[in-house]
């Protein structure tokens, strides 16, 4: 697992950066500000990206109500429900005042539906869409 933070004249440009996996399998969490990005790219999720969260809380750079864009436009494999638990006992996800937490996933296959249903019973106070593409994903959680 790497953590590095970028200092980059674009205010755009993620201010933090969480890796994890090896090979073809991987997980990148960008950061900036309000909004978090989950790059998942391989053929298996497991227990790495727990560690990734672990250490964005521990830094203070990630918090329960964020804008969040899952792409998982490059993932061809399936959940490991024991880390996607773990992270759920990580943060009261979706419960700080303010602005509401907003999850978008980016991936076109017709089961991922199913996959959102659980998620949202997982993370009830986080609203969750999946959207074919990063454009109209970006649109939704960047409305008020």
């Amino acid at each position: 697992m790497q953590s590095e933070a970028e200092s980059a004249p674009d205010p755009a440009a993620p201010t933090h950066v969480f890796a994890c996996g090896s090979g073809g399998n991987r997980v990148a969490i960008s950061i900036t500000s309000d909004f978090m990005r989950i790059d998942v790219t391989g053929e298996s999720l497991d227990g790495g990206i727990v560690d990734c969260f672990r250490e964005a809380l521990a830094q203070g750079v990630m918090h329960a109500n964020m804008q969040v864009l899952v792409d998982l436009s490059d993932f061809a494999g399936g959940i490991d429900w024991t880390a996607i638990h773990a992270i759920v006992d990580l943060a009261p996800w979706g419960s700080e005042a303010g602005r509401a937490s907003k999850v978008a996933y980016v991936n076109k296959s017709a089961w991922f539906s199913a996959m959102i249903k659980l998620t949202s019973v997982l993370f009830p106070k986080t609203q969750h869409r999946q959207f074919s593409g990063v454009h109209h994903a970006m649109q939704w959680l960047n409305e008020p």
